[in-house]
């Protein structure tokens, strides 16, 4: 599965904020794995449809 284009619009807008220090795609989930300067959300996850959610969530798809 191939990124999505919401989710190539989030990781370039945290780039381009300088929130982005790390990012792994996972071509099995669709996911991508972020880890942000957030103190509130460091590590998160991206959606195919661009929702970005905590890791907690992953485990209720």
């Amino acid at each position: 599965m191939e990124p999505t284009e919401e989710q190539y619009l989030i990781v370039n807008a945290l780039e381009t904020l300088a929130l982005l220090e790390w990012r792994l795609y996972d071509e099995d989930t669709g996911l991508w794995r972020i880890q942000t300067t957030s103190p509130v959300l460091p590590v998160a996850y991206i959606l195919p449809n661009g929702e970005i959610i905590p890791p907690e969530w992953v485990l209720d798809l």
